[in-house]
């Protein structure tokens, strides 16, 4: 495999790994006719694929909001709301994100997502 990024989209792919996994989960996707793809970076965190939240463990005044993948702009307003409390009120208040804490790697506390494709 050379080194660099792929970013030839591969109908394969699709049909025979994203395509049995999608009609699994929702019954229409079997009638539904693909046309066209696209390939490209898609970033996210590799190892349990969710996003990065808190202050960072060795940087004083250093907080984190990162590797989302493609659920940053769903998840944003309540990110942002979740780091506004930890920053003003050191805890969070509103909803907990403690387990995205950047420690859960070493911890080996991860949190697991079934439904990521």
């Amino acid at each position: 495999m050379k080194p660099g990024i792929e970013f030839t989209w591969r109908r394969s792919f699709f049909e025979e790994t994203l395509w049995p996994v999608l009609a699994n989960r929702v019954k229409n996707f079997e009638r539904a006719k693909v046309s066209s793809g696209w390939a490209g970076i898609y970033s996210h965190n590799t190892i349990d694929q969710n996003a990065i939240i808190g202050q960072h463990p060795n940087m004083s005044g250093y907080y984190l909001a990162c590797g989302f993948s493609g659920h940053g702009m769903q998840q944003a307003p309540a990110v942002g709301k979740g780091l506004s409390e930890l920053i003003m009120y050191e805890k969070y208040k509103t909803i907990d994100l403690h387990p995205l804490r950047i420690e859960r790697f070493a911890e080996k506390d991860l949190v697991i997502e079934e439904a990521i494709v």
